[in-house]
């Protein structure tokens, strides 16, 4: 065994993914640090070897190599220099120990670094610490191996692939498959294919436009979706699923293939509450969003998506209602996308839900590859996938075009694309960037970030709670959404898999981390969404040219998310959870029979809240290129940019705040009006 490791060690630091020229000295001291969070322990009963099997078993230090060469070079040099570190004697300055690499310290050294990582007043040394329990203990749990692509794991935790009843996509989308060199003509040139730029390809193919749509991800067909958690983070999810603020303090998972978002997400399907818009209409004079003309595009959008309620909630859902209600909490039905196909059986169908989330195999979610990029197929709309526009062509003050690098070809290749309009919805992240790098000087352009900032708070059951089956979100409770005016807190159950679940918990040693995910079948978790009224920026990668997120939670905005974490102990509580965890660098354990909630609760706030001292996450990215009916926002209330003629805006970045629900309906309905504007 350890003579096939130092080979794959070997064989990755000679390979293509690796950029930033890892040494084996790299990879040894890395290892030893993977086996610290993930190490062998010796039990009398472990017939399926999962309690003597330790990280390196399973090839992680060399697949975190293979992560990170997905991500944008700035990532990429911040990576390399925490593996210097590790394999540098100096390593002992961090943590008052001897001045030895990682590898050549002993596993309870090793041990000791790690938990005064997790502590440290520097948020660098925390933030190293997350990066590391992160990656190693997602590819631990999460990824599959290439002979078989199976976890080892699973059998012991009780997951398994979701593979029954799958056939082949009965309408895959027809693609373009120019040669480099090309050079395109359209009316409209729709640069992204997701919630925005979906609506508004079928919505301008319909009225009769020639509609070109141009994606810089990949197109999957529904059959082709293994979903399996670490290849389909890395094939359909921004950076792999490892996109974070520049600090590391908030992780963003966005998606990153045709259908954008809306093939990723979590189905649910919120309009944007009244309150909200009448906000949006008040404080950036938007008068659309009080116009009945706005609101059908709600309709709309509702009807073609096959949104409705009345699913059956797995026992993770049920249990949150059953607990609001128990506790007199505001709770509702999330109204989703999804539509059983008739040729499935039920149970079958109700199962395959949770799977989603990595791609649906079996066209039960109502993406936009399965309803609108359909229809804007069937009316002539052409879709050009796995295409990275490099900047739009400004003439005279006028969209004309854009300049496009394929990615599908070996060694790339560029295209140039001529458009009479260019509408671009390439979302909150990488739309403000387009925009910067094609010359556009608008001061506000990229500013107002806002996340919807996410804390999670799991807690293990008596019951089973399966959390990988059925629909996957679809209880919210409200109670807490105006905690201050129009801002506050919601709280709902996300999908739980053994890979992200793994890179949520805490970890406070190996031993009982891997008791943790034995137990996962028992495991279900609140998220805690909080509307964010202080928000972030992006700015353009000096070295990659990518989004560079920037964003730290206000304490306005955090003094909302603690409340929303308390209200889930509670919740939890109520629901009857054995035991629940506040998840934090230095975790909290309420367990039913040892004192009181209240006592609990008050402990919450005495931790540490700041960067790195907790998991935040954001799976919601809004409002770099705000719409408003003055100067100070660089999109007009039709859609169209301040700057440059014929060039519109249609995504989520258009947002003048947080919408503080799931965005995807507030996006589609925002979209179709921006392309009512541009039909005539």
């Amino acid at each position: 065994m350890q003579q096939s490791q130092q080979s794959q060690q070997s064989q990755q630091c000679n390979n293509a993914n690796n950029p930033n020229n890892v040494t084996m000295n790299h990879l040894a001291a890395l290892a030893a640090l993977c086996d610290t969070l993930i190490p062998t322990l010796q039990k009398t009963d472990d017939p399926d070897g999962y309690w003597a099997r330790k990280a390196s078993d399973l090839n992680v230090p060399a697949r975190i190599l293979d992560l990170v060469a997905g991500t944008k070079t700035e990532d990429r040099e911040e990576f390399r220099r925490l593996l210097d570190l590790l394999a540098s004697p100096w390593l002992g300055l961090t943590w008052l120990g001897p001045l030895k690499p990682a590898d050549r310290l002993s596993q309870a050294q090793r041990e000791t670094l790690l938990r005064r990582w997790a502590n440290s007043p520097l948020p660098q040394l925390r933030n190293a610490f997350n990066v590391l329990r992160k990656l190693t203990t997602l590819l631990y749990f999460g990824d599959v191996a290439p002979d078989t692509s199976v976890n080892a794991n699973w059998k012991t935790i009780g997951y398994q692939q979701f593979k029954e009843f799958i056939k082949p996509d009965p309408s895959p989308l027809p693609i373009l498959r120019p040669e480099a060199g090309a050079t395109l003509d359209c009316a409209v040139l729709v640069i992204g294919s997701g919630a925005g730029g979906s609506i508004v390809a079928a919505e301008l193919a319909a009225a009769g436009h020639d509609v070109l749509v141009v994606e810089k991800s990949g197109y999957t067909p529904i059959h082709q979706f293994t979903q399996q958690e670490v290849p389909s983070l890395q094939g359909h999810f921004e950076a792999g699923g490892l996109l974070t603020s520049k600090t590391g303090s908030v992780t963003v998972l966005a998606g990153s293939t045709l259908g954008g978002g809306t093939t990723i997400n979590w189905a649910a399907s919120l309009r944007t509450p009244d309150y909200v818009l009448e906000e949006w209409a008040r404080d950036h004079n938007n008068p659309q969003f009080l116009e009945k003309d706005f609101l059908t595009g709600f309709a709309a959008v509702e009807k073609r998506n096959s949104i409705g309620t009345g699913f059956r909630h797995d026992p993770q859902n049920q249990a949150l209602s059953d607990a609001a209600r128990r506790l007199g909490y505001q709770v509702a039905d999330i109204p989703m996308n999804l539509r059983f196909p008739p040729e499935l059986p039920e149970d079958i169908a109700w199962k395959a839900a949770g799977y989603s989330c990595y791609g649906d195999a079996y066209g039960i979610k109502q993406g936009a590859a399965q309803t609108f990029l359909q229809d804007a197929v069937t009316q002539g709309a052409r879709i050009l996938p796995n295409a990275d526009i490099q900047r739009i062509i400004i003439k005279n003050g006028e969209a004309a075009g854009a300049v496009c690098r394929l990615q599908s070809l070996p060694g790339g290749g560029t295209i140039h694309i001529n458009a009479k309009r260019v509408v671009v919805a390439a979302g909150a992240l990488h739309t403000p960037v387009l925009l910067l790098k094609s010359g556009l000087s608008h001061p506000q352009i990229g500013r107002n970030l806002f996340l919807h900032p996410v804390a999670a708070v799991g807690a293990f059951y008596e019951h089973e709670t399966l959390p990988w089956y059925g629909p996957m979100m679809s209880v919210i409770v409200q109670e807490f959404a105006r905690l201050d005016g129009n801002w506050g807190v919601r709280i709902e159950c996300p999908p739980v898999h053994p890979g992200l679940a793994a890179f949520a918990l805490s970890w406070e040693g190996g031993e009982s981390f891997k008791r943790d995910l034995m137990n996962i079948r028992h495991l279900a978790v609140n998220i805690c969404l909080t509307r964010d009224r202080f928000g972030g920026r992006v700015t353009v990668g000096k070295r990659s040219g990518q989004p560079v997120i920037h964003y730290q939670l206000n304490d306005y905005d955090k003094k909302h998310l603690l409340r929303g974490i308390q209200e889930s102990v509670r919740l939890h509580a109520a629901g009857g959870a054995r035991r629940v965890s506040v998840m934090h660098n230095r975790p909290l354990h309420f367990f039913s029979e040892k004192g009181t909630v209240d006592e609990f609760l008050s402990v919450i706030k005495q931790r540490p809240w700041g960067s790195n001292w907790f998991g935040l996450f954001s799976a919601h990215q809004m409002g770099t290129c705000r719409m408003g009916g003055d100067r100070d926002h660089p999109v007009k209330p039709d859609g169209a940019t301040r700057e440059v003629r014929n060039l519109y805006v249609a995504d989520g970045s258009l947002f003048p705040s947080a919408s503080g629900t799931n965005p995807m309906l507030s996006i589609q309905a925002l979209a179709y009006w921006v392309a009512q504007n541009i039909k005539y």
